[in-house]
């Protein structure tokens, strides 16, 4: 194929530094892009996805001028098309993924950190690809569902996915952000997570419990456990038609009040605007909140903003890190996506305006007991 120039496009091979140095005979998978005339050779990891390209021979091997070619040498593979030598572009797989995250944060530091993603519907996938995106290096997926087209309009998953659990699904999309994500699937809900599995999983200080399933009895267990493990937790729902939603944090041994200390067993919490203040309480008058699916735009908003308090929480520790949200926004926070009444109804008179985010919202223990000793820590159960 040749330019307007009459110059002849060059075909160019994208390898990984870890593939381009092992000199080993061996078949290797990717994709050639007619448009752009790249052949991308996947990563080991990746190789079951890709479509074969060619084998990598030995030193002294005759070329036959036909299609790609690979000859070993003794510090490199070199490619050839049709005899011709091909430019090759390589990356650290690892470095290069995550490079425009530098000055921001900090690859070594987020390869060590561990997310436990409890739900990976519409709000667990997009928490969970985000995080790969910022270098967590460690994955643990609990949901029991399988993937159905109804899904598919607000799920970070495809077509191609459907019918396949979401565990299994989530775990492909992962893998093609870092082919060396770290990943642990359990096909469950939160309450029948084995406790080995868990404690082979948590490492106190990089470890997050992330509630996504729409289900506080689920986000009440979950924090409970996430104390047992010294683990920093995270709750983010949705009220009816996702015209609203919550996030509440909570980070061990800091004398915050949990999610059960703070608004229940699951089944009540306040929803009463008190005078042109846009307040929560857990006092009396309390109702259960619906928790309901909305169209993606408006849960990825609120979820983004979850997405953000988890890196943060992440980090914590990291003294180069500089907090986005966690040191503005308290413990318990509410976030509207409108203010229409038609959509919302009543309940939009706690807000002023769209897309406010509640800074002002504050819990405290339901029960005394728990600010000296809190009872709510889940003594586990082997499963």
């Amino acid at each position: 194929m040749q330019n307007f120039f009459n110059d002849e496009i060059e075909k160019t091979v994208f390898i990984s530094e870890e593939q381009l140095a092992n000199h080993s005979p061996r078949k290797l998978f990717g994709h050639y892009f007619e448009d752009t005339y790249i052949f991308n050779v996947f990563p080991e990891t990746l190789e079951q996805r890709g479509e074969f390209l060619c084998e990598v021979k030995t030193a002294g091997y005759s070329l036959t001028h036909k299609g790609l070619e690979a000859i070993s040498t003794d510090d490199r593979v070199d490619f050839y098309y049709d005899g011709k030598k091909l430019k090759v572009e390589s990356y650290g797989l690892y470095q290069s993924i995550f490079s425009r995250n530098k000055g921001i944060l900090e690859t070594d530091v987020m390869a060590k950190k561990r997310a436990i993603i409890l739900g990976c519907g519409s709000v667990g996938s997009l928490v969970a690809m985000e995080l790969a995106r910022a270098g967590v290096g460690y994955f643990l997926l609990a949901d029991p569902d399988i993937v159905e087209y109804h899904n598919i309009c607000r799920h970070q998953c495809g077509i191609e996915d459907v019918g396949d659990l979401k565990i299994n699904a989530l775990e492909r999309k992962l893998q093609s952000i870092n082919p060396n994500v770290h990943i642990e699937k359990f096909e469950g809900i939160i309450q029948n997570l084995p406790k080995a599995m868990l404690d082979d999983f948590c490492v106190e200080g990089d470890t997050i419990f992330v509630g996504c399933a729409d289900n506080r009895a689920a986000d009440v267990y979950a924090n409970r456990i996430s104390i047992y493990y010294s683990a920093y937790f995270i709750s983010i729902g949705f009220w009816e038609r996702a015209y609203a939603g919550e996030i509440f944090y909570h980070i061990p041994n800091r004398g915050m009040p949990c999610y059960e200390c703070a608004l229940g067993d699951g089944g009540t919490i306040s929803a009463r605007a008190q005078a042109n203040h846009h307040v929560y309480s857990n006092q009396e008058n309390t109702e259960g909140l619906k928790f309901e699916p909305g169209i993606s735009v408006d849960i990825n908003f609120i979820t983004t903003i979850g997405i953000k308090i988890i890196i943060d929480l992440l980090n914590l520790t990291n003294e180069e890190y500089i907090p986005r949200l966690v040191n503005e926004l308290k413990q318990y926070t509410v976030i509207c996506n409108t203010s229409n009444p038609k959509i919302g109804g009543e309940m939009v008179e706690i807000f002023s305006y769209p897309l406010q985010i509640t800074t002002s919202l504050v819990v405290d223990f339901r029960n005394p007991k728990c600010k000296t000793d809190c009872i709510c820590k889940y003594e586990l159960e082997e499963k």
